[in-house]
């Protein structure tokens, strides 16, 4: 009997770890949207990638004078965006829209972690939304938990990758 109950408890343990790991994959979702990260979401997963915490307050003036010098200069040098239906996306809420150029993205959002042309990877990283935007990507730059795809010119779709811990504000 005494060896009967430390072996029901590996048992025991060995099922519940299993079913924890078999619960691990649906944690996380892939969700497509038409708003995508702003500048700000981008710093703070930096932030956490790189010194594993939120950015200082200094960090975070200094960073917000770096991307108002490269916004106001990229409408200095592109001021027919003034007339698009983006410029309040790009100007003041610092997001990236559909339609958005790769050179509107790299302003508000610098270098991708990551770019790719390769189909099976573009498709892995949209998982079933890849279905809606395979005829049009042929590019992807990956930030953090984002990826956005693009056509020959601009920004034709965007996912991103949301646990289902995370709180909803539908």
């Amino acid at each position: 009997m005494m060896m009967l109950v430390p072996r029901l408890a590996r048992v025991l343990a060995l099922l519940l770890a299993l079913g924890a790991a078999a619960c691990v994959d649906k944690l996380e979702i892939v969700e497509q949207t038409t708003q995508g990260p702003t500048a700000w979401d981008v710093l703070g997963a930096r932030s956490l990638s790189v010194n594993g915490r939120e950015p200082s307050f200094d960090e975070k003036r200094y960073w917000d004078t770096q991307v108002e010098t490269r916004i106001a200069k990229y409408l200095r040098e592109h001021p027919e965006l003034e007339q698009s239906p983006r410029y309040s996306e790009f100007r003041f809420w610092r997001q990236v829209a559909p339609g958005a150029t790769r050179s509107e993205v790299e302003v508000l959002l610098e270098e991708p972690q990551e770019q790719t042309i390769d189909n099976a990877l573009m498709a892995m990283l949209a998982e079933r939304h890849w279905t809606d935007l395979e005829r049009k990507a042929k590019e992807a730059w990956v930030y953090y938990d984002w990826v956005i795809y693009f056509d020959d010119v601009s920004v034709v779709g965007m996912v991103r990758r949301v646990s289902r811990l995370d709180p909803r504000y539908d």
